[in-house]
């Protein structure tokens, strides 16, 4: 089994040299590092991960903690995350539920990145108290150590209705994803302030849950009512997309009977017709400046890189 000290020979380093590239410590020169770090894969070589943890006080890895796996936004910024850590020597630890709090409160990640609502604050500022970071994506929490990147919800659909009601519809309705979603709740807010300073008191609520199938199942029931919208805005475009499905199917024509809109731009849109107008985000590049992020404040204190991801809308066929 290869040491250490045979990958500092076959890299013609110092064996010191050689453990600080390995341990993603920062004083070794970029092509010094690539050839170590090729030395070793040549070698076979495995770090033994206990005795590394204790010289270092690190782990080598960032905890990205979701609350699901399913659908399109969580794997975009997913690849994102994972391609700069990858790229740069740390591995990425992705859990959800239970086991992240777990993980943070055991201390096996040298930091993290949440998009789960259920772990509370409390967890993630005992963990950020002893100096490792974290970057929430889904509220705003401030405190020692924890930063948070989060998309302009409310902004963003505030100024998509301020356009949409100007085009004259009046009769407008709310797709709602589920209730104790973060990002769906402040949709809603930018909906309704929209709504109030065009001086329109009323609207109507559909209760979903960001899934195709909950806007397939209300847009059924909404294709054959008597109260029927003018313009639905969808709070996520999987949502819109089952709900525009639900329409076609009922005879009724997109926007000519009911215009529609989304959020997220995912990449399925390019396939429906008509093609869906929505609100879009770039997901991969926010899960990589994310990353950028929180490996330079791991390993040079770097603090201030951390931008809030842009958002535009895309207008198309649907509104």
């Amino acid at each position: 089994m290869a040491t250490i000290k045979d990958v500092a020979k076959l890299a013609k380093v110092s064996i010191s040299t050689a453990s600080y590239a390995l341990n993603n410590q920062p004083n070794v020169h970029p092509d010094t590092r690539k050839r170590i770090l090729e030395a070793a894969e040549t070698l076979h070589y495995t770090p033994h991960f206990s005795a590394r943890n204790l010289k270092t006080k690190k782990t080598g890895n960032i905890g990205v903690f979701i609350y699901g796996f399913s659908g399109p936004i969580f794997s975009d910024v997913l690849e994102g995350i994972r391609q700069y850590l990858q790229d740069n020597g740390y591995n990425i630890i992705v859990s959800s539920g239970r086991a992240s709090t777990t993980l943070l409160l055991e201390r096996q990640v040298d930091g993290a990145i949440i998009f789960d609502s259920n772990i509370t604050d409390d967890v993630l500022r005992t963990y950020a108290k002893n100096g490792s970071p974290i970057i929430v994506l889904d509220r705003y929490l401030t405190s020692d150590n924890i930063f948070s990147s989060v998309i302009d919800n409310e902004g963003l659909v505030k100024d998509f209705m301020s356009v949409i009601l100007k085009k004259g519809y009046q009769k407008c309705a709310y797709l709602s994803g589920p209730e104790d979603s973060f990002n769906n709740n402040h949709r809603y807010v930018g909906f309704k302030d929209a709504l109030h300073e065009a001086g329109i008191k009323d609207h109507l609520y559909y209760k979903g849950d960001f899934t195709v199938q909950s806007g397939y199942d209300i847009g059924k029931v909404v294709a054959i009512g008597e109260n029927r919208p003018d313009f639905v805005y969808c709070a996520n475009d999987e949502s819109a997309i089952g709900f525009a499905r639900a329409l076609k199917e009922e005879g009724l024509r997109i926007p000519d009977d009911v215009a529609i809109a989304g959020f997220d731009n995912i990449q399925m849109v390019d396939f429906i017709h008509p093609k869906l107008t929505t609100i879009g985000i770039d997901h991969f590049m926010w899960g990589k400046h994310v990353a950028d992020t929180i490996v330079n404040i791991i390993d040079h204190g770097t603090k201030d890189r951390l931008n809030q991801p842009e958002g535009r809308i895309y207008w198309r066929e649907s509104c």
